[in-house]
């Protein structure tokens, strides 16, 4: 006969509910470490594995090249937030260890929202949000017309010649070393684009623009040369 208050096993209730918490809570801290995790443990024999075509030519893991008389090539960061980036903590660790002169950092925000000591954890955060940002509402026109303005600013600096369009909710896999070379030896643009035969957002009024053989549906994630 079944005790009233015990859980399957005769565990009660109570301990149950905390042994799920506890898995829960392990299983969270596993996850947020993996970022880290992926950051520090990533070698030059890693670097070894990626395909000739890939690699730098250039084969000093921890040196990326100077080229005299021209501006260091930058890769540009932009991110489109809702507000603040509740990952910073992650970029924090991504980016202390790379030279300034290798990346420009550029935030789309809440419209007055400001990256200062108090809304932010990252120093490299500070002060990079845009100063026209405007109100973005999410799965309508004015998110491509934030992605438009991070560009904007982004092409103002000559130097940068990759550009890495990010949401507040990515994080690096990799450290910096690696996704540097990997981008500025790829030939291609990275775009997140597939066809969902379940989409059913599709508009006829953009048919003259947009036809819905060509509709697709993605991310603003990217990374384009």
């Amino acid at each position: 006969m079944k005790k009233k208050g015990l859980a399957p096993g005769g565990i009660s209730w109570s301990a149950w509910r905390l042994h799920v918490i506890v898995v829960s809570l392990t299983l969270t801290i596993v996850v947020c470490m993996l970022p880290f995790l992926s950051l520090h443990r990533f070698s030059p024999s890693h670097y070894s594995q990626i395909p000739s075509s890939r690699r730098s030519p250039h084969s000093n893991w921890d040196s990326i090249p100077f080229h005299e008389g021209q501006p260091n090539p930058k890769v540009a960061f932009l991110f489109l937030a809702r507000r603040h980036l509740p990952l910073d903590f992650v970029w924090k660790c991504f980016f202390q260890n790379a030279d300034t002169a290798y990346y420009s950092i550029y935030i789309h925000s809440e419209p007055g929202f400001v990256f200062n000591e108090s809304t932010t954890r990252s120093r490299f955060f500070h002060d990079r949000q845009l100063k026209n940002s405007i109100k973005v509402v999410w799965g309508e026109a004015s998110m491509i017309g934030a992605e438009r303005l991070l560009l904007k600013e982004a092409l103002k600096d000559l130097a940068n010649t990759r550009f890495v369009l990010l949401s507040e909710s990515c994080i690096p896999l990799y450290n910096f070393s690696y996704i540097y070379t990997y981008l500025m030896d790829s030939p291609r643009s990275f775009v997140d684009s597939f066809l969902d035969k379940k989409e059913r957002r599709y508009n006829p009024n953009i048919a003259p623009y947009i036809p819905m053989s060509k509709w697709r549906k993605g991310s603003q994630s990217s990374g384009s040369r």
